[in-house]
Order: C-alpha cells, then sequence, then structure tokens
C-alpha cells in the first residue's frame, strides 16, 4: 500500500482529512515556516519541490503558498502542532465543518452532536456551553419562563417560616 496515502491500519493520515483551500495565508506561512524549522531550508525545497526564491517569497508573504505546497508541507508536521497553529473558524474550514462558501455541513455537526450524547465528557461541555450562550433560549424551549413570577414577601409567610407547625397545622400565611 503506498504510505502517503494511508498508515498501516490502511486509515487516512490526518493530513488527507485537511482541506487545504479553507487555511488563510498567515496559517500557510506558518506551516512552511515550521517545516523549516525542521528540516531546514535546503530539504525543505527538496521535500516541497519549490525553488530557493520561491520559499523566500512564501515566507516573506510576497506570494500566496499554492495548496499543493501547503499539502505537501503538512506531511511534515504532526497533527498536534497543525492543531496548535490553526485555531477557531479556520480550523473548522480545514476539517470541512465550514465549506468554501462559507455555508455550514450540517451532517457533520449533527454527527457531533449524536458523538456528545454517547461521551459524557462532550456532553458535560456542550450542555455548559448552551447554558451559558442561550440560557434564555433554553428557559423558553422548556417552558421556564420567569418573567411573570412575582415573589412577595409576606408576614403570615414570615411567621410561618419561624414557627413552622402549631398544633398539628401548617401556618398558612393570610392575606
Amino acid at each position: 500500500m503506498n504510505e502517503l496515502i494511508s498508515d498501516a491500519s490502511g486509515s487516512p493520515r490526518w493530513f488527507e482529512r485537511v482541506d487545504v483551500k479553507g487555511l488563510g495565508n498567515d496559517v500557510r506561512r506558518a506551516i512552511i515556516e515550521r517545516v523549516k524549522s525542521k528540516l531546514g531550508f535546503g530539504k525543505t525545497l527538496e521535500a516541497l519541490g519549490i525553488a530557493r526564491g520561491s520559499l523566500h517569497n512564501y515566507l516573506n508573504g510576497l506570494r500566496k503558498v499554492p495548496d499543493n505546497v501547503v499539502y505537501k508541507a503538512l506531511q511534515y508536521l504532526e497533527e498536534r502542532k497543525f492543531n496548535e497553529m490553526v485555531q477557531g473558524v479556520e480550523r473548522l474550514r480545514a476539517v470541512g465543518i465550514i465549506r468554501g462558501d462559507g455555508s455550514i455541513d450540517y451532517s457533520l455537526i449533527l454527527q457531533f452532536v449524536a458523538l456528545a450524547s454517547r461521551d459524557e465528557y462532550l456532553k458535560q461541555a456542550v450542555l455548559r456551553f448552551a447554558v451559558e450562550n442561550f440560557r434564555e433560549d433554553l428557559r423558553k424551549m422548556l417552558g421556564l419562563s420567569l418573567a411573570h413570577i412575582t415573589l412577595k414577601w409576606d408576614p403570615g409567610f414570615e411567621e410561618f417560616l419561624k414557627e413552622g407547625r402549631r398544633g398539628g397545622e401548617w401556618l398558612i400565611p393570610r392575606r
């Protein structure tokens, strides 16, 4: 089996799942820089199949790093390093959750939610995020609107709290 296509288990390597079209210029340069730091200038030229002037132009932002060069460079990075460099929306584009036209791949999001239902840590993280960011929406969905409830402190209630039961009967606040 071709080593560039898959690993020993036959599954695609991590970089094959990356949509390099979703990566911005700064990340592209950072990837090339990281590969150059790892391999050295000469070995990077050889590994990426580019000319010295091209590498110089890419690193200095004079030219956009082409998709095929980024793809080749990813093969020399660890997935962990890639994940450190690519964050936020750009990472969502790179893994295909946000398409090139800016639309969202809802099937992938729904697969994520299904995974969250089977993983307790992920479920708690999603719930915490939902509560922090969608509190009012959740209340409305659950029919828990507290906007129409008025609480009043009544002297009879205060007496009830102080004395509790009297003669086997609970004190009931009077109006």
